[in-house]
């Protein structure tokens, strides 16, 4: 369930319908992800202004201002439910990895340290443990819910396309889906030593219903686009990235407080505990209220004549699939590579956190408390990553900038892989987490500057809404690698470096099989967008499956 995927959701949505959190592997929605500017001023297709003016000289007015459209506040209070429980989660899922290692006999972190000090072992570092549980290496736990998770969600993501697509169900589904996800996060407060193992089992279907939860909500992006117009919505989508981050970061520290404050900050279940008694109540607020400003809708295509429930989806997937040979055969240059490398770079960042956390349990010593603090390390400091983004967009190419956001997320990784497991002082990790988050912070924006810059016109919700799918159909297979290698015995720092190696292959893509941004931006007829008529029509526009 995991994340992230800070996700690492991952910030959740870019305007363009783009995921990169998803709690497969309870990814970080990195306030990166949508702060950073995706569209430029000549991007912009619509200049509609809101149905009423901000109320003037009132900030926190004009933050919950969103110009009559109630779409947005509600899509605003999902995004900050979906941030509590991302971050709730995480401090569940090191309880759920300790549990785990406790009921295999395995030491973990200053155990381990303390056996090396006696003379039990010999190196803290080179201890192997043996034990299983249930037939699995405790530490490949995690990283197997975050397989399963993903699995289901690539396998039933037509589906669940179909039906938000063809019916009028969207907003059933959400309030529906959000009710399961709140009632399983409320069952696991009952999280310990003889329950540990269906809660994880109950980790994986909540990752199922977050996957759900945001496909539904990333529905009404288009219909709010539409109304503000696109100026206004990449505002708006700033502000969903602001409140989304304030609540994770608050969450964090008012967890770390509480921890502290009760005597069980060293206490890995205990502290899950209270963490999902207090996520509980804070999504069953923001749920309900989000969910009371989504208005119903209709079904935004019509079901094609004589075609019912699994002919329906039949037809979706034949669509998507039309689409993919579409994208192959007309954008060579640009949106096929891009798309190819968004689908090995987002399933290793969504891992990051799954593995991350298994990692710096078992390895560095963390408990959930000392995970948690990480964790708000690395949301803090991707702030002063979107500003190198920033930067390096006025002086390089989006494409190159991205490329070089991905080098450096793999070299920091790997060190940390490398280097955390032997430190003297655990807390050494925060620095590790720190420049994870200024990467983080560089890598989302410039992704979405990308992407935004070379969306084919008139294509743009179909594309957002493929690229979605793009980012999450391998999102299992980097935590798979981390489980086998870890079953056969491997050091879980090797672990991290293939899960990391995803983003460098994303970057080689890119190097070796994309045009000069020129080209990219002359075959998605983004070049000169002054000159070009905007109603010009993409190829993709007669990509209909024809009945």
């Amino acid at each position: 369930m995991n994340d992230s995927s800070t996700k690492i959701e991952n910030g959740d949505d870019d305007g363009h319908g783009k995921h990169n959190a998803n709690m497969d592997s309870l990814d970080i929605e990195s306030p990166a992800a949508n702060a950073a500017p995706v569209s430029k001023q000549e991007l912009t297709v619509s200049q509609e202004t809101p149905s009423s003016p901000p109320p003037s000289g009132n900030c926190c007015a004009t933050m919950w201002h969103y110009g009559g459209i109630p779409e947005a506040k509600g899509y605003a209070l999902l995004a900050m439910g979906r941030g509590a429980a991302v971050m709730s989660n995480i401090v569940v899922n090191a309880a759920l990895l300790e549990l785990a290692l406790d009921a295999a006999g395995c030491p973990t972190g200053e155990d381990l340290k303390a056996m090396e000090a006696e003379g039990t072992i010999d190196s803290a570092a080179d201890y192997e443990c043996t034990g299983t549980v249930y037939g699995q290496n405790p530490l490949s736990l995690i990283s197997n819910i975050a397989v399963v998770t993903g699995l289901l969600g690539a396998f039933f993501m037509p589906m669940i396309g179909v039906i938000l697509d063809f019916t009028p169900y969207r907003r059933f589904v959400g309030i529906l889906i959000s009710v399961i996800f709140t009632m399983i996060q409320a069952v696991q407060i009952g999280i310990g030593p003889k329950t540990w193992f269906p809660m994880a089992i109950l980790m994986t279907l909540a990752g199922f219903c977050y996957t759900i939860m945001i496909l539904t909500a990333f529905a009404y992006l288009p219909e709010i686009c539409e109304k503000a117009g696109q100026q206004e919505h990449a505002q708006y989508t700033a502000r969903f990235t602001a409140k989304q981050f304030t609540t994770q970061a608050s969450f964090l520290i008012l967890m770390g407080a509480l921890s502290f404050g009760l005597g069980i900050s060293d206490n890995s279940v205990k502290t899950a505990r209270l963490s999902q008694a207090l996520n509980v109540g804070i999504i069953s607020i923001l749920f309900g209220l989000g969910w009371h400003y989504m208005p119903s809708r209709k079904a935004r295509r019509e079901i094609p004549q004589g075609k019912r429930c699994f002919g329906i989806l039949i037809y979706g997937i034949r669509q998507n699939v039309r689409t993919a040979i579409s994208i192959h055969r007309e954008y060579k240059k640009g949106l096929r590579w891009y798309l190819l490398a968004t689908m090995f770079a987002q399933s290793s960042v969504g891992a990051l956190t799954t593995v991350s956390v298994v990692y710096l349990s078992s390895e560095v010593g963390l408990n959930a408390t000392d995970i948690s603090l990480f964790f708000l390390v690395v949301l803090i400091s991707t702030i002063p990553g979107t500003k190198i983004s920033s930067k390096l967009s006025k002086v390089i190419d989006p494409n190159t900038s991205w490329q070089l956001s991905m080098v450096c997320l793999f070299s920091t990784m790997v060190i940390g892989a490398f280097t955390l497991g032997d430190a003297e002082n655990k807390y050494m990790s925060l620095i590790w987490g720190f420049s994870v988050g200024i990467v983080l912070g560089w890598f989302y924006p410039t992704e979405n500057l990308f992407f935004s810059c070379i969306l084919p016109k008139g294509q743009e919700a179909e594309i957002a809404g493929f690229r979605v799918y793009c980012s999450m159909i391998l999102s299992w297979l980097p935590p798979l690698i981390f489980s086998v290698l870890v079953e056969n015995g491997v050091d879980a720092k090797w672990g991290m470096t293939f899960m990391g190696s995803f983003v460098l292959v994303a970057a080689l893509m890119l190097k070796f099989g994309a045009g000069t941004w020129e080209e990219i931006l002359q075959e998605s007829g983004r070049s000169e967008l002054a000159e070009h008529d905007t109603t010009e029509e993409s190829p993709l526009q007669n990509n209909i499956v024809e009945e």
